[in-house]
């Protein structure tokens, strides 16, 4: 069976929105993986359940949120390196500023997820990252080192049909465009698929 144009090019705009909502499932975010750690292994000492030692209590999400992540903050989003709450992790276990105080230290693979987390840019929730999240997410290109070049631009793309995507200009010729997901999927739409708004879009951004 050979698919008209029209056709394939809503089979991709399905296929894209449903990238488009794995990305979130992607990202490391406090809620689904890093909590679980934090009950694991400073719950009795951070957590209202327990005891809220140094003011930090692991089960506030709205606290850590507020209170413990930011540029100059214990941890630092898109920065793990320099994040304090890190550092405390791999610290030897003697050590007076040691994290968990009086206990083993976490094993390699969570404080690797922990490093990823702050990396990615320490989203609490990535089903609903608030608008500065978002800016540290877009800013770490979601992980990505940052040696890395800066993420280029993203535009809404949308078909005939209404159904819009977000995406990356990456080349475009007299009769069609090719765009990059955010997951660094690409995708070739003929023009005659797009609504004119973004078929006169494609054709801004073609070089002659």
């Amino acid at each position: 069976m050979v698919l008209s144009s029209a056709m394939k090019f809503c089979v991709t705009f399905f296929l894209s929105i449903s990238i488009l909502s794995s990305y979130a499932e992607d990202l490391v975010d406090y809620r689904s993986d890093i909590l679980p750690l934090m009950k694991e292994h400073c719950w009795d000492c951070h957590s209202n359940e327990k005891q809220v030692k140094g003011s930090l209590a692991f089960d506030d999400l709205d606290e850590v949120r507020e209170s413990q992540i930011g540029t100059y903050n214990l941890i630092r989003p898109g920065n793990s390196e320099e994040s304090n709450f890190v550092e405390r992790l791999l610290l030897d276990s003697g050590d007076t500023d040691f994290m968990p105080r009086k206990a083993e230290k976490l094993p390699k693979k969570d404080i690797e997820l922990i490093q990823k987390w702050i990396d990615q840019g320490a989203v609490v929730d990535a089903k609903k990252p608030t608008e500065k999240e978002q800016e540290w997410v877009d800013k770490s290109g979601g992980g990505i080192s940052s040696s890395m070049p800066a993420a280029p631009e993203f535009q809404n793309w949308t078909n005939q049909a209404g159904k819009t995507i977000e995406a990356v200009f990456v080349s475009g010729t007299a009769d069609s465009v090719t765009i990059k997901m955010r997951n660094g999927k690409q995708f070739q739409i003929p023009l005659n698929s797009l609504s004119a708004n973004s078929a006169a879009l494609a054709a801004k951004l073609t070089k002659p």
